[in-house]
């Protein structure tokens, strides 16, 4: 899972751009440049996907569990 999750936050962040400039402009945080968007912005979003996919992947263990 935290390997699967790591293209996902990639492609995430980069398609994320606008709203890191609005991040950047709104409260003066360096979060683009030249390169793209800054680490920070693919960490945050990266621990976002593994939350998410945690919570999936505890969604669907609980709704194979027998109801008692």
């Amino acid at each position: 899972m935290l390997v699967g999750c790591i293209p996902v936050a990639f492609v995430l962040t980069i398609l994320l751009f606008p709203p890191w400039g609005w991040v950047e402009r709104r409260w003066g945080i360096e979060s683009v440049g030249h390169s793209g968007p800054a680490n920070w912005c693919f960490w945050l979003v990266y621990g976002a996907c593994v939350a998410a996919a945690g919570g999936l992947e505890l969604a669907g263990r609980r709704a194979m569990l027998p109801n008692d």
